[in-house]
């Protein structure tokens, strides 16, 4: 598929790679005019508190759309409703899942998967120049008193990448895949079983740092706000909670990516979860605060938005379309079922969606946000 398909609607084209049998070569797409790989804010950061997150911005290299971007669940194709609230325990592949039946994170947490986020961590790092976006904690990163705590930290890939510069600290990881936490890390972290929903098996006031990213899949939308509080209680008054996370939506879309991309974020929104995760960071963080009956407070909040381009513009570009596609394929016990789609049909449809992607210069939008916690 190609070009030819490019005006189709998505449920057309859906249609279309279902009753087709053989598949015509890809075209190769026209290389696209070179741009920056990263563009973020040109504006200064905000040192105060703001009300409302700071706007998502397109690349700073290339020209503004020429459509209006259709709504993030435009395009979505649901033939298998029950399938929307798959979990792992439903699993008939030979992929690897946590096994705590009150989550309802989905992706798998096998050796494949940590590629995937091996490959992702790469890419984030490019996109914000550095694993610890948070500036004013570094002050405090060469000290031997200072205790670091990674949420969600699978293999500790993160913690292993702030070790290369940071020797002093002490380090600690928590995941629900506890069998993960069996490799030996480089960072010689402290890693054990946790879930953030149900309450981090830590005392309070343990942390100087407090890292967390991309857990938009398995934190639902109204219980953020608690899950910072958490992070927070935690965290000591003085220290610093830093969250990554990204908006499901992806910017100058082709019909490809409207079904999967719309049928992906209609299935978050249905199990709950926060599609805008990463432009409603301040938000939950204001939420967190207000909730505290002012026993804390996050101040100094920090928020840094940063567009990346999809099969395009660069290595960073390469590495988001190379984890796009592997967090496709991850999805495969349940994403094909949900459109209809058997599991040859589904992967021409990923297919076209990547090419799509460099076509269009697409792009998506992760956001940073970091604050200080300080408590009465």
């Amino acid at each position: 598929m190609g070009n030819d398909f490019s005006k189709l609607s998505p449920k057309d084209l859906i249609h279309t790679i279902r009753t087709r049998s053989q598949r015509r070569p890809q075209e190769t797409p026209t290389k696209p005019v070179n741009a920056e790989s990263v563009a973020s804010n040109p504006t200064p950061t905000p040192t105060t508190t703001p009300t409302t997150p700071a706007p998502a911005p397109a690349p700073a290299a290339l020209p503004a759309p020429s459509v209006v971007q259709a709504a993030e669940t435009d395009g979505a194709v649901f033939n298998d409703e029950d399938a929307v609230f798959w979990h792992p325990s439903q699993d008939d592949s030979n992929r690897e899942y946590h096994n705590v039946d009150s989550s309802s994170y989905f992706l798998p947490s096998d050796m494949q998967e940590q590629t995937r986020l091996d490959l992702q961590h790469h890419m984030l790092v490019m996109l914000f120049k550095d694993p610890i976006i948070c500036t004013p904690v570094k002050e405090i990163m060469t000290k031997k008193s200072t205790k670091v705590l990674d949420v969600g930290c699978a293999m500790g890939t993160w913690l292993d990448s702030v070790y290369r510069t940071y020797l002093n600290p002490e380090y600690h990881g928590v995941d629900i895949a506890d069998e993960l936490n069996q490799w030996e890390k480089m960072s010689m972290a402290k890693c054990v079983f946790g879930n953030v929903l149900e309450g981090l098996p830590y005392e309070d006031n343990t942390f100087n740092f407090v890292h967390q990213r991309l857990l938009f899949t398995g934190v639902p939308k109204a219980k953020w706000p608690g899950v910072i509080a958490e992070l927070a209680r935690v965290t000591k008054s003085g220290g610093w909670i830093q969250l990554l996370e990204y908006d499901v939506v992806t910017y100058r879309q082709g019909p490809a990516s409207k079904a999967l991309g719309g049928t992906f974020a209609a299935m978050l929104d249905k199990r709950g979860m926060d599609i805008h995760a990463g432009s409603n960071l301040v938000p939950h963080m204001n939420e967190a605060s207000n909730n505290s009956g002012g026993s804390m407070r996050l101040t100094n909040i920090t928020q840094k938005t940063v567009s990346c381009p999809i099969g395009w513009g660069g290595k960073v570009g390469e590495l988001f379309a190379q984890d796009s596609e592997k967090a496709l394929q991850s999805m495969k016990a349940f994403l094909p079922k949900i459109m209809g789609l058997t599991n040859e049909a589904y992967d021409a449809l990923v297919k076209e969606n990547m090419a799509e992607c460099g076509r269009n210069q697409s792009f998506g939008n992760f956001t940073c946000v970091y604050a200080q916690v300080v408590k009465n």
